[in-house]
């Protein structure tokens, strides 16, 4: 059953989602958790910083699971899987990457520990570049530092795609928007084996999903 920190957290998740994080008090967080007075919330979570850092604490913790399952043997079936998942995680944590810049001013704690999280996430991103450079599926690097500059780009953009989708007045849950905005990156570097085993992939998602 769920711990009553972890009922806070749910609730504080729904509202922040709903309403965007600036707009919610702890008061709106308490009735969202079956009517729980402040005083009883605050026991658990003395300000609303200590709720918004458990809540990026918790979607950290999630990311790290998937990524580390993904970076074991990163082909591209990998990276699909990855994909959907990593994109349900940003559903359930909606408002944090619609409103990244809101958190990480309002919360320098946080920033400074998500930008560290970047970085790493980044690094996991070009091991498989790296990796997939090596099977033969990508070009070589075509000069030094590409790799990284397109793991940096890949990341920024799979971070930022849901804040694009809210200021283009776009659909938040399109994840084969989301899918093809990072495969479109992947493809110029391909390789003639690569470009085979992507639309391989894609063909059997489509029919599989759709």
């Amino acid at each position: 059953m769920a711990t009553t920190k972890d009922k806070i957290l749910d609730a504080a998740v729904r509202c922040f989602n709903r309403d965007g994080m600036v707009n919610v008090r702890l008061q709106h967080i308490g009735d969202e958790a079956e009517w729980m007075s402040v005083g009883n919330l605050a026991y658990h979570y003395r300000t609303k910083e200590h709720i918004v850092q458990a809540i990026w604490e918790r979607l950290v913790a999630e990311q790290r699971v998937l990524m580390a399952e993904f970076r074991v043997l990163p082909l591209f079936e990998d990276v699909e899987r990855y994909l959907r998942s990593s994109f349900a995680v940003q559903q359930r944590y909606l408002f944090f990457y619609q409103d990244t810049l809101e958190v990480m001013r309002a919360y320098p704690s946080i920033a400074e520990a998500h930008r560290q999280h970047l970085a790493w996430q980044a690094q996991q991103i070009l091991e498989m570049l790296r990796f997939n450079a090596a099977r033969g599926a990508f070009q070589p690097a075509v000069e030094e530092g590409h790799f990284e500059q397109l793991a940096q780009l890949i990341n920024r953009t799979a971070e930022t795609w849901l804040y694009h989708q809210r200021i283009l007045d776009l659909p938040a849950d399109d994840f084969d928007a989301f899918r093809q905005t990072f495969w479109s990156l992947l493809l110029p570097c391909m390789t003639e084996m690569g470009r085979m085993e992507y639309f391989q992939l894609k063909a059997l998602v489509l029919g599989k999903y759709f």
